[in-house]
């Protein structure tokens, strides 16, 4: 009776995430070694399915790669990472916002790693499909496109901003 009692408190305790704050959290993860870790430490356990949720989790492996001195850990995180951006794209082909998560690891993964391949494909898909996402989606793609990425041009930043 105490073991149920103490699941079923746990579940009140347990915070689901949120991928608005999993958005926000990404983009300062960028810049930050402790937001990096944060949003790490949230998302390392997460195994629930939500495809977005796990390209992100990737992506935060990739950027946490980048504190890790040991080079054998380093290797693990950035293959488990990039393991979980392709099993997102591949569950949710269609989704701009993983799309734009891969887009944004590979445009910043050193040439060595060789994980480079599909940033045109997922730019043009982000092009194709832009005006039918969500606000939230459309301004996570815009605030990259127009202050971080070097892969789109002029003209295609121009149709993105609108």
């Amino acid at each position: 009776m105490k073991i149920l009692v103490a699941l079923v408190l746990s579940c009140f305790w347990i915070s689901p995430i949120d991928l608005g704050t999993i958005r926000a959290d990404f983009e300062k993860a960028d810049n930050s070694k402790a937001n990096t870790e944060h949003l790490y430490h949230i998302l390392k356990g997460y195994d629930k399915g939500d495809p977005v949720i796990q390209a992100y989790k990737g992506a935060v492996y990739g950027l946490q790669a980048r504190y890790i001195t040991d080079k054998k850990d380093k290797k693990e995180l950035v293959v488990a990472g990039i393991k979980n951006i392709e099993a997102a794209v591949k569950s949710a082909p269609n989704n701009v916002e993983i799309r734009l998560i891969r887009l944004i690891i590979q445009e910043n993964t050193p040439k060595i790693l060789k994980y480079k391949m599909d940033i045109d494909t997922d730019k043009q898909m982000i092009l194709t499909n832009f005006s039918a996402q969500n606000t939230a989606v459309k301004d996570l793609v815009r605030r990259y496109v127009t202050k971080r990425s070097g892969v789109f041009t002029a003209s295609e930043i121009d149709k993105l901003s609108k």
